[in-house]
């Protein structure tokens, strides 16, 4: 599957069929999470696979009590452990490195799991505290969110999204712009402007090609003007026409 296309028709799944997951789909999904990009590379993420099913519900009641969680035959909570963000980065590593590196290996979980014909839902409104006691978290650890996965049982359409005009900027504050009511930079038309920079890019592109074209016929023709001036000093002058005997 393209991942254009999986950008696009991925979405959250909240209803499952009651079949089970093949465990080896299971094994490429939470192998996507471990291939994800992480501060420093650090890879301090754990993923708790829990396909019991009274496990399944405790953590549904402990998740704001979504108990459409239970559906799913397999969750996957995902783990953050601060010890090596706190030690290479410090507080900044532990209250968000670590977040944003979950984060990353959430998504890359779940596009794999829709490539898979899989459906997911990452559920962030957790207990965190009655979550790690179930899943018996020990250490400096936290527990960052719940993936379900099972086969889908619905196919929501895609929710609506803002344009991409307003929500992209060219170099500029953007959250000044906001706050002070006017927006400098923003793209009115995202297709005219791309069309634009392609243009502008071919524009200068023709240019260099241009300036390179030029400079290298200009230094064939002093290094002919060279070469001529060089043989000419190698004949003492001899070049010049000799004027026959009697003439002045």
């Amino acid at each position: 599957m393209d991942v254009f296309e999986a950008f696009r028709n991925r979405r959250s799944i909240r209803k499952y069929l009651d079949l089970p997951v093949e465990w080896d789909k299971i094994g490429s999904i939470l192998d996507a999470g471990r291939l994800a990009p992480s501060s420093g590379n650090l890879q301090t993420w754990k993923f708790i696979a829990v396909r019991d099913l009274n496990k399944r519900k405790q953590l549904a009641e402990a998740s704001a009590q979504q108990y459409w969680m239970e559906q799913a035959p397999v969750h996957i909570v995902i783990v953050g452990v601060f010890d090596k963000h706190l030690r290479f980065f410090g507080e900044r590593g532990k209250n968000l490195y670590v977040i944003q590196d979950c984060a990353m290996a959430a998504m890359q979980m779940m596009l794999a799991a829709h490539a898979l014909g899989l459906g997911s839902c990452f559920v962030s409104a957790i207990n965190e505290e009655r979550v790690g006691e179930i899943i018996l978290i020990r250490g400096n650890a936290r527990p960052m969110g719940i993936l379900t996965i099972g086969y889908p049982a619905e196919q929501p359409k895609m929710p609506l999204r803002y344009r991409i005009e307003n929500i992209v900027y060219l170099e500029v504050d953007a959250g000044r712009a906001y706050v002070q009511g006017y927006t400098p930079g923003r793209i009115a038309d995202f297709d005219q402007s791309i069309s634009n920079w392609r243009l502008a890019e071919r524009g200068i592109k023709y240019v260099k090609q241009a300036a390179q074209d030029i400079d290298r016929i200009t230094k064939e023709k002093r290094k002919g003007l060279l070469h001529k001036l060089i043989e000419k000093a190698k004949s003492g002058g001899k070049g010049k026409q000799q004027k026959e005997p009697g003439q002045k």
